[in-house]
């Protein structure tokens, strides 16, 4: 009988999986090469081959790895050299036992994308400017979605003016070229970025420029007031002027520049000089020196930034003669012309008040029950006259009322403000006789006046007259 053999025991490997990529071409020094852990449970020679993802198809072949029981571990390194792009597998086949396999990825090393990117994206051409050039930073990737060295162009196209610079990533890094403003034009351009990696070719996106002067865009002139009187009476006495700018930057820069205040025989009587397109004020008083000369005058501002057209503006400013003289009105009327309504704010329908009580056309207002405090309402409305309205423009005018108190008892009290306003002059009355709140400054336009009288409870009031003064300026050219 035949002696029986006992077969040998198959091994058992593993292979790391390191998700490799490697990138065409060779020798680039990028993802030139892979290394895979190797692992056998026992003493093998084993079989390295690169293959088709399927496994169909050998691609090549490296070269046999013996292990041995006291080194049953080894590094495959796979070099990118004679690999085509694509996936693969990196097989490993034991002498006895199942391949196992770790999937293996080869870039081609061709731009599948191109970006380019721009830091500012608003440069100057003027010398001062703090961004008078733009870095570009140039990338490239393949179907791996990894960067590849690459060689290539920038190209900046801003109108009709055109700039280009090399760039070169001789490790795949990102690659930069400076774009400076003085090789292009003012205006809105683009730049893009054509690159060349193993033999193919890609251009990037377009990234926004802009390129700007530095120089007025506008400007003009704004004034108080059309005329001045230079009296010091505090009625134009003197006109505020304000010169505002735009700039091609938009914000503020640097000019040369005036303002000139120019007679009619184009004499310039006074210059400011500006440095710069913020807004600018000035006051002129009318006056050449110390004289006035009356007549119409140009105001003209000119500004120049470092770099474009001057720019200019004017307005005029008439210089009149005029003074602010002051006048007044006084009268003298009855007190039912004024006081003409009645509100009774108590519970009995006892509060009221009669005309013609003591003497023809005065008021006597009686107040005996409350709810509040304020037992009766006495109300009328006064007109401005025409003369004191007018005036009101030339600020100051002032009213003042005072009433001729015949009786009292209790607590009044009583006031006057512009019809319909909150903001009045009031008084108590603590006696009979002359009682006034004193001057009230009349807001412009005020044309009527509300004159009110209150009384607390069991009060009365007695008032035969009201004097009603006005004090006011009016402008005089003589």
């Amino acid at each position: 009988m035949a002696e029986e053999t006992t077969p040998e025991p198959e091994t058992l490997l593993t292979l790391s999986d390191p998700k490799a990529v490697l990138s065409l071409p060779a020798g680039d020094g990028v993802r030139d090469s892979a290394s895979f852990a190797l692992t056998a449970d026992g003493e093998t020679t084993v079989a390295i081959d690169i293959v088709s993802a399927d496994g169909a198809t050998v691609v090549t072949s490296l070269a046999p790895i013996s292990l041995t029981a006291s080194a049953l571990t080894a590094n495959i390194t796979v070099n990118v050299a004679g690999l085509p792009a694509g996936l693969l597998s990196v097989k490993a086949t034991p002498t006895l036992g199942a391949p196992v396999t770790s999937p293996l990825r080869v870039g081609s090393g061709k731009p599948t994308k191109a970006t380019v990117s721009l830091n500012p994206r608003t440069i100057h051409t003027w010398s001062g400017s703090s961004a008078r050039s733009t870095v570009a930073t140039v990338s490239a990737v393949d179907e791996t979605n990894l960067t590849i060295p690459f060689t290539g162009t920038v190209t900046a196209l801003v109108g009709s003016a055109k700039y280009s610079a090399a760039v070169t990533s001789p490790r795949g890094a990102a690659a930069t070229a400076t774009i400076p403003a003085s090789k292009l034009k003012a205006g809105s351009g683009t730049v893009t970025a054509t690159v060349t990696a193993n033999g193919a070719k890609a251009t990037s996106n377009a990234a926004a420029l802009t390129v700007r002067t530095t120089a007025v865009a506008s400007t003009k002139i704004a004034r108080s007031t059309s005329v001045v009187y230079p009296t010091k009476d505090g009625y134009k006495d003197s006109v505020k002027l304000t010169v505002s700018s735009t700039t091609t930057t938009g914000s503020a820069i640097p000019v040369t520049g005036t303002v000139k205040i120019i007679n009619s025989k184009g004499k310039t009587l006074k210059t400011w000089k500006l440095s710069s397109s913020k807004t600018w004020s000035g006051v002129w008083n009318g006056k050449s020196g110390s004289r006035v000369v009356y007549g119409k005058y140009t105001v003209k501002t000119s500004l120049k930034g470092p770099e474009g057209t001057t720019r200019t503006a004017s307005t005029t400013v008439q210089v009149k003669k005029g003074k602010l003289v002051s006048k007044s009105l006084k009268t003298t009327v009855k007190a039912n012309t004024i006081l003409t309504s009645y509100l009774d704010l108590g519970d009995w329908d006892y509060n009221d008040c009669w005309q013609n009580y003591y003497v023809l056309g005065d008021i006597f207002c009686d107040g005996d029950d409350s709810i509040d405090g304020l037992s009766l309402l006495a109300s009328g409305t006064r007109t401005v006259p025409t003369a004191v309205v007018n005036a009101q423009k030339y600020g100051g005018a002032k009213v003042r009322i005072t009433a001729k108190v015949s009786s009292l008892y209790g607590d009044a009290a009583w006031g006057y403000a512009p019809a319909g306003k909150d903001l009045s002059k009031s008084t108590a009355i603590r006696s009979t006789g002359n009682n006034s709140p004193g001057w009230f400054t009349l807001p412009a336009t005020t044309k009527k006046l509300d004159v009110l009288l209150g009384l607390g409870e069991y009060s009365f009031v007695g008032i035969q007259t009201f004097t009603v003064e006005y004090s006011y300026k009016v402008l005089s050219t003589k």
